[in-house]
């Protein structure tokens, strides 16, 4: 990105993902695995990340372990008063849901806090940005991508073994 030593700026783009003013990307007309993954060695990360039920174990331990009933009210307190800021009923419940994965305690609490009830998890949402390897029915693609098939499972991310044109498969 921008910095130091950059030789390529970015222009007016940001330097991270916004979720207040997110990247709007167009339907893409190649395949950038194949276009980036067969020239580069290693294969080139196409900026995309994917949600595993992983991601979820720090945060549930932190809620359940570290929190203790104090915390637990100011950080429902803090995160439902931002969130009554947001106009879109649609990414409060997309929200609920994330923290649902988190623990169903704090999802519950946000739904209370909001009036809003959330959606029963990730399961069967799409993200802009990253792939949802939670999806019911594998590996949801992102970003106005057609098919997760498209899509190589390591991202790019050195160590793993598969090649551009591999089938994604979730590693749980």
């Amino acid at each position: 990105m921008d910095g130091n030593m950059a030789f390529f700026n970015q222009g007016s783009r940001s330097n991270y993902l916004s979720s207040i003013d997110p990247i709007q990307f167009r339907e893409r007309s190649v395949n950038l695995n194949d276009v980036h993954g067969g020239d580069f060695i290693p294969n080139a990360c196409t900026f995309l990340s994917t949600i595993y039920p992983e991601d979820f174990n720090q945060p549930r331990k932190l809620w359940e372990k570290v929190f203790d009933d104090g915390a637990k009210d100011r950080f429902i307190e803090t995160v439902s008063t931002h969130m009554s800021t947001c106009r879109e009923p649609e990414i409060i419940k997309r929200q609920i849901a994330i923290f649902r994965e988190v623990s169903e305690d704090i999802a519950s609490r946000l739904e209370k806090a909001t009036g809003i009830k959330g959606y029963d998890g990730i399961s069967n949402l799409l993200f802009n940005g990253s792939h949802n390897g939670m999806y019911k029915g594998g590996i949801a693609p992102a970003n106005k991508m057609k098919d997760a098939d498209s899509m190589v499972f390591s991202n790019g991310v050195p160590g793993d073994k598969t090649q551009p044109g591999d089938k994604p498969v979730a590693k749980l």
